[in-house]
């Protein structure tokens, strides 16, 4: 893919939107704020070519044209973050029909990212020392902090080489909190590129699944479904699995986004075990709502 960036055009319709994501959440460890998110999950699904190629390149040019942050962490992945109220507002009405009630957010987070490795089991609500930094400016009872993370909306923009087969995994467990990376039974030596707190013990864990319902503890202990995990979670080891239950798995390609709750627990892969990606770019958009309705 090659695109012309900071163009005429891009230079004159450059716009700076002020990113106050935190700043509106209400405290997600709060029994009432859970119990309605937990009253407001949704199925996982995607959508076919919702976006053109040329659309694609957009969003693709977006990334090193508009956005203000970039950062990498261990892993080499790289993240692009800022101004993407933009791609939402270029792309509202379409995102909107994808996300009903997305026009109501105060605000779109989310972040590109550029990376040589699968994602590993993790959710993408909000990071607590974000949500922790914020407290002195927009105190915890503030009547601001009205809204919880709700949906999230992955656009794959591209995998290298082109057309590799890839998938994404969404699982019926939800964890009604901040966000985290999971690594059941993690010993010293497999911990992972992450500054999320990692969760190494499901048992330790309260999940509820889609239909909102808490999932008996017990249960976060069983063994993972071996032949899913065959086919599509080969890479990660089995033991990180424990007690999850796949609830959409769907290709990872280009102009398809994939929509999922925010707290939702989910994965992808390198592609099949004879042929994987070397290098993948996508965009996660982030929306809030307001738990008073």
């Amino acid at each position: 893919m090659k695109v012309r960036i900071n163009s005429p055009e891009d230079i004159a319709n450059h716009k700076d939107y002020k990113l106050s994501y935190e700043h509106w959440i209400a405290n997600l460890k709060s029994p009432e704020v859970v119990a309605n998110m937990t009253a407001n999950f949704q199925s996982a699904e995607t959508f076919p070519d919702a976006f053109t190629d040329e659309e694609i390149e957009w969003i693709y040019g977006y990334a090193f044209s508009r956005c203000t942050t970039a950062r990498h962490n261990d892993n080499g992945t790289t993240f692009i973050s800022g101004n993407l109220q933009g791609v939402y507002e270029k792309f509202k009405d379409r995102i909107d029909a994808m996300v009903p009630g997305a026009d109501k957010s105060p605000v779109v987070g989310g972040n590109f990212f550029i990376t040589p490795s699968q994602y590993g089991l993790h959710n993408d609500s909000t990071r607590e020392t974000d949500w922790q930094n914020t407290l002195e400016k927009t105190p915890a009872d503030s009547d601001r902090r009205k809204w919880v993370p709700w949906r999230n909306m992955i656009i794959p923009l591209y995998t290298a080489p082109t057309n590799t087969e890839s998938e994404g995994v969404f699982f019926n467990e939800r964890h009604v909190d901040f966000a985290h990376v999971y690594n059941h039974g993690m010993k010293p030596g497999h911990e992972t590129a992450t500054t999320y707190p990692i969760v190494d013990n499901h048992a330790d864990i309260q999940f509820h699944g889609l239909d909102g319902n808490a999932i008996p503890k017990e249960v976060n202990m069983t063994a993972y479904d071996k032949e899913h995990y065959e086919k599509y979670l080969y890479y990660t080891p089995y033991r990180r699995l424990t007690g999850l239950t796949p609830e959409l798995t769907c290709s990872w390609e280009p102009k398809k986004p994939i929509v999922f709750d925010a707290v939702q627990l989910h994965a992808t892969n390198k592609g099949t075990k004879e042929k994987q990606w070397n290098t993948k770019m996508g965009l996660l958009l982030t929306f809030l709502r307001n738990i008073d309705g």
